[in-house]
């Protein structure tokens, strides 16, 4: 009896170590069968794939949409920019001829070509010859060319339009020193008979005659308030003198809409 209990003790002792043997065996290939199961994208649970995965074609669309909506914006915006210019340009011009018809009511005489202005308007303007024509180039400040410089000094003293700036004593004045800035670059001057046909003109460009517009601008500005057409009507345009001939008109009488620098000096009638 004792023996038999005995015999039975070591069957169990042998029987669990056994077991517990075979445990540590299998414990190994258990942990890899999970390491397999983590680095294989198919077994990964759908939370885990939804939390680690890119973006759906959906978010794509719709961000190329955000940015293509934000790209069209600021182009837009720069149009818009540009089109404001523009017309500050033709305000500007208009509010000069509406200062020099306020002016020949007042004075009865051409601003710059008025021979009273420092006695009626300011003694310190120069006065005109009172010949009916705006003579001289522009910015010339002395001799017999510098009525059209006063020609912005007497609608200035006369208070019909805001200073263009104090010109020089002698020589040459500059857009912002005797002649007004235009608000898209450059300035305007006066000159008479430019065509030919005896009128007075607001010119717009650079100084000495080089260009101040691009073929494109002088166009829209000629088309909203006149006939678009560069040598017909009351707003006209001339290649400026730093450009090869036809880059703003061309030989057919049209703008030149192929060259995109600034080509262009534009007249205005008044």
């Amino acid at each position: 009896m004792f023996l038999k209990t005995i015999s039975l003790r070591i069957r169990k002792s042998f029987f669990f170590s056994k077991k517990n043997s075979q445990d540590s065996i299998h414990r190994p290939l258990e942990s890899t069968s999970l390491l397999k199961r983590v680095f294989n994208p198919r077994q990964l649970s759908p939370d885990f794939i939804s939390d680690e995965a890119g973006f759906s074609l959906v978010e794509l669309s719709i961000a190329l949409l955000i940015m293509g909506l934000i790209i069209g914006g600021i182009l837009k915006g720069q149009d818009l920019l540009e089109s404001a210019r523009l017309k500050s340009v033709l305000t500007q011009a208009n509010s000069y001829k509406m200062a020099v018809t306020l002016f020949e009511d007042r004075y009865n005489a051409l601003p710059g070509d008025y021979d009273r202005a420092s006695d009626y308007i300011h003694s310190s303007l120069q006065n005109g010859n009172g010949n009916g024509v705006i003579e001289g180039p522009g910015l010339a400040s002395g001799g017999r060319g510098q009525e059209a410089l006063s020609f912005w000094s007497h609608l200035a003293a006369a208070n019909l339009i805001s200073s263009p700036g104090k010109p020089p004593s002698s020589g040459q004045a500059h857009f912002g020193q005797g002649a007004p800035k235009a608000k898209i670059g450059g300035g305007f001057t006066v000159q008479h008979n430019v065509f030919g046909e005896g009128h007075h003109w607001f010119v717009l460009g650079e100084a000495q005659g080089t260009s101040g517009l691009t073929p494109l601008q002088a166009m829209s500005l000629d088309e909203k308030a006149d006939s678009g057409l560069p040598k017909e009507g009351k707003i006209r345009a001339r290649d400026g003198k730093n450009v090869p001939k036809g880059s703003c008109v061309t030989a057919q009488g049209k703008y030149n809409g192929h060259y995109k620098d600034k080509a262009c000096v534009l007249y205005f009638q008044f």
